[in-house]
């Protein structure tokens, strides 16, 4: 059986507490194993899943099924990025693959993973350079501020001439394929907005402007865990400063 197992570092003594999105998926083996992890993704033709600090990859076809608590928790993912992962189960996933993950912010023309971005593995925003369907493309992913998880994921073509609709179409049907049709259409003064609910939250939205092409994952636990650990940064920045300056008022 195929295996591969890396233990990653746990982090332990956080500042604050934060409640985490938490679901156990169960994969069913051939060999009548089962295995129960709450998190569970696609790879390189393995099922990659969480276990005691650790990620574990097991190929596709040592598994009979998988029983996913919310199916759409797995079944709502681009490429190889699991909603939810740290930044450095990202940066993991990144090295495997050899993509070239960059922190926002660092221009940089290479082509392969490079261990000098797990210097910014305390960082909240990725990206990197490919070509989907024929073009090239920018990939963004978004992390949470405090527990640094993954819930945003952008794709921008640049530089598209969007009167030609061939790339716009394309988009729309690969996502179609997988989702379903798109639930609402609109037009602005500056882009057509094309918006695909899936799951109780989780929704995939396009943007066509005249020169480009933005196709946004957005994962609604994992946005709301955003906007709570925002907040709360918010509140802690006031209280530190009103301590500080308490005596000039």
């Amino acid at each position: 059986m195929k295996f591969f197992l890396r233990f990653t570092s746990v982090l332990i003594g956080l500042l604050v507490f934060i409640p985490s999105v938490c679901f156990a998926h169960t994969l069913y083996l051939k060999d009548g194993r089962k295995i129960q992890s709450d998190s569970v993704w696609e790879e390189a033709g393995y099922y990659m899943y969480s276990l005691y600090g650790g990620t574990i990859g097991i190929s596709k076809d040592k598994i009979a099924r998988i029983e996913y608590s919310q199916k759409e928790e797995s079944f709502f993912q681009f490429d190889i990025w699991p909603f939810g992962s740290t930044v450095n189960k990202v940066l993991n996933i990144a090295e495997r693959n050899d993509v070239p993950l960059h922190r926002s912010g660092i221009i940089s023309s290479n082509k392969h993973f490079h261990a000098q971005v797990r210097k910014s593995s305390g960082a909240t925003h990725f990206y990197y350079k490919t070509k989907l369907l024929g073009h090239f493309s920018n990939v963004d992913l978004f992390f949470t501020p405090i527990s640094k998880k993954l819930h945003t994921i952008e794709i921008k073509w640049l530089g598209q001439n969007t009167k030609d609709p061939k790339l716009t179409n394309e988009i729309i049907s690969m996502v179609s394929k997988k989702y379903g049709k798109y639930q609402k259409k609109s037009k602005t003064l500056f882009y057509v907005a094309t918006e695909w609910q899936i799951g109780p939250g989780n929704r995939i939205e396009m943007q066509t402007h005249s020169l480009a092409i933005s196709l946004k994952y957005i994962h609604k636990g994992y946005q709301q865990l955003y906007e709570e650990e925002t907040e709360h940064l918010k509140i802690q920045k006031i209280k530190i400063g009103s301590q500080q300056d308490k005596n000039k008022f």
